[in-house]
């Protein structure tokens, strides 16, 4: 204590605890050295959250610059206090705001930021600067007069942190249902930790305890954003598919040039079938091992396989890399104890030029991938420009059948069966329909095929029985003299074991007889006997009746057909086309063969009168064709065959 001093200026400053700040700094450094040493990708969320990181450690620095050089400020020169102090109040402002554009960025990431969040921005932080700024002079945060002591303004240290926490808060909860869960409850985490650390220090002045608590949400961010781990393959070196899709999002969304190189192995998974997977697994890691070495400037993806894509935001010479790329892929790839030789083949893109969103670049270019991996040509490449319209359209497909399922917006047309001996209207084929965006009908081989493929056709399966019961629960159909209506069975939906309790549980909702319904089944399902064995027992106990459906069209036969218990055959269009061309002994025989079987028989295909005459002359049972009625909607089909079996 110096002599002569006044009395106020003897009056001990309280001292500070920081028995939190010490290890708090120490977690958060190991944080920054993992996060600095690993791979990072290039997107506004990890810049935000780098901010953050130099932000934060420099604000517990300056923290406890201010508190210590306050505690001892008769060592010291005022302008020292003045500069330090002044500091620690905008970097604490600052960090606050950083905070704030993590939330904002996550919400921009997704396309879902209410636009009055960037105008909350500046309205809190830029006065909060300036008032710091202007504090030697106003003396509004603090004043340095034998000392250190607050100011009148101190409580808007804690205004800008609330804040921010509730435009945060407001921004989370207006985007609540379009956020996953756990997006929402890693951005709530964040700002109720950012709240509790705002009330510590208030409640709690002597002790620096509010870097404890940003160091707990900058371990919830870490964790549930931004570990890089959880953007690497899983063989290291190179990013994953999530990533890709992340940084091309935030390319189209700020419209940022970006140019991608793709590229796939030929038969990756007969390779993988041959060498195994072990094997194919340590060419993998040599691969990715070898894009982060020699392309350091680009971004490197595995996307899944055997498929990986490389981007450039620089206009980088796509040409150089791909030959590049062609000449190590002349050589051979260590695995295991062995090597092995790889062709791959390329997909290119500008993202500038195609101009079309992320998630769709993203889809064409895994379309196009799988494509090429089974072409064995070296070296071959598609642009995809040369496709786009092809896989556009696809995709559109796929996007309308999607919506068509979840809604259950699926048409079911019905085709009349033609009684040969009467000319009326016996039974009808249940045909399923799709729309586009426009309300035009998408060919059923387009879409049909896309089912079996991507795996819906079992949903599709079931609405179309669905709407079929539907159909004859609410309409007399027996009454205008329709006795059964016949229902597809796709060979990919026949692969499902819970069929038969599935279709019996739907007949049963919708309280239909089941010899209501006749399922079809084309003789492609007949390649796994044992199955369509199980399958079509199971379904026979349940009381169905079935058609082969295109017979003639495979390797079916008359003794694999005695074997299951069908009660119809459906000649081929093929078949009956051929006949009526040129007539020969061989359908007559056919059919007189099937008749014996006790089976009925279906002519399909019919068109004109002539081809209608010629089925009947050999004893074809039932009739189906243009000839008769293309496939019309359930009201029409109504209509007509109450005309058509009245007029008969």
């Amino acid at each position: 204590m110096k002599k002569g001093l006044p009395l106020r200026e003897m009056v001990p400053t309280p001292r500070m605890n920081y028995s939190f700040i010490f290890p708090s700094m120490l977690i958060l450094l190991v944080i920054m050295g993992y996060y600095f040493f690993r791979p990072r990708l290039p997107i506004r969320l990890n810049r935000a959250f780098l901010a953050i990181l130099v932000i934060d450690i420099c604000t517990e620095i300056l923290e406890v610059a201010s508190f210590r050089l306050n505690e001892t400020w008769t060592e010291h020169a005022p302008e020292l206090l003045w500069v330090i102090n002044v500091l620690y109040y905008i970097f604490t402002f600052i960090r606050s705001y950083m905070f704030f554009i993590f939330t904002v960025s996550v919400l921009d990431a997704k396309t879902l930021l209410w636009s009055k969040l960037r105008v909350f921005a500046p309205i809190v932080y830029i006065p909060c600067v300036l008032v710091a700024l202007s504090t030697p002079w106003t003396h509004w945060l603090f004043r340095i007069e034998e000392g250190f002591h607050s100011g009148p303004f101190l409580w808007i240290l804690y205004a800008c942190g609330c804040s921010y926490i509730a435009f945060s808060t407001i921004g989370i909860l207006r985007h609540i249902k379009e956020l996953s869960a756990h997006e929402i409850i890693s951005l709530l985490a964040i700002q109720a930790v950012l709240l509790a650390g705002n009330l510590a220090r208030f409640l709690l002045p002597t002790f620096l305890v509010m870097n404890t608590f940003c160091l707990m949400a900058i371990v919830v961010i870490f964790i549930s954003f931004l570990n890089p781990d959880l953007y690497l393959s899983e063989r290291g070196h190179v990013y994953n598919l999530p990533a890709f899709h992340a940084l091309l999002g935030e390319c189209w969304q700020r419209k940022r040039s970006c140019r991608v190189l793709g590229f796939t192995i030929q038969n990756y998974n007969e390779h993988r079938e041959i060498f195994g997977g072990k094997q194919m697994d340590d060419a993998l890691i040599g691969i990715n091992k070898y894009l982060s070495e020699t392309f350091p400037h680009l971004s490197s993806f595995y996307l899944r396989g055997g498929s990986y894509a490389m981007v450039g935001q620089n206009h980088p010479d796509l040409s150089e890399i791909r030959q590049k790329l062609s000449e190590r892929f002349t050589g051979s790839w260590k695995a295991g104890a062995g090597e092995l030789r790889l062709g791959i083949s390329f997909v290119e893109a500008d993202m500038d030029v195609l101009n079309c969103p992320s998630d769709r670049l993203v889809n064409t270019l895994m379309i196009s991938l799988d494509e090429l991996s089974r072409v064995a040509e070296p070296d071959a490449s598609r642009s995809l420009m040369d496709s786009i319209e092809e896989i556009n359209r696809k995709l559109d497909i796929r996007r309308c059948l999607e919506k068509a399922l979840d809604n259950d917006t699926l048409e079911v047309f019905l085709q009349p069966l033609m009684d040969s001996r009467t000319g009326k209207r016996i039974a009808a084929e249940a045909l399923v329909r799709l729309r586009d965006d426009n309300g035009n009908l998408i060919r059923p081989d387009l879409f049909i095929s896309m089912a079996e493929q991507e795996g819906y056709i079992v949903r599709l399966g079931e609405q179309v029985l669905a709407k079929v019961c539907r159909f004859i629960r609410d309409n007399d159909i027996e009454s205008i003299g329709i006795h059964w209506i016949n229902v597809n069975l796709s060979p990919v939906q026949f692969m499902s074991r819970d069929v038969p309790s599935r279709f019996a549980e739907i007949l049963k909702e919708y309280g239909v007889d089941e010899r209501m319904i006749h399922l079809e089944i084309t003789e492609q399902s007949m390649i796994d006997f044992s199955l369509l064995r199980d399958q079509i027992t199971g379904l026979h106990k349940n009381g169905f009746e079935f058609s082969l459906d295109d017979y003639g069209s495979g390797y079916s036969n008359l003794s694999r057909v005695r074997q299951y218990p069908f009660t119809n055959i459906k000649i081929d269009m093929e078949v009956v086309w051929s006949y009526c061309r040129e007539k020969d002994v061989l359908l007559p025989a056919l059919v007189d063969g099937f008749k014996k079987m006790n089976l009925s028989i279906t002519a399909e295909g019919i068109e004109t009168e002539e081809m209608a005459g010629a089925m009947k002359e050999i004893n074809c049972d039932y009739l189906q064709g243009y000839y008769f009625s293309q496939p019309v909607p359930m009201d029409e089909f109504i209509a007509q065959t109450t005309l058509v079996n009245k007029a008969g």
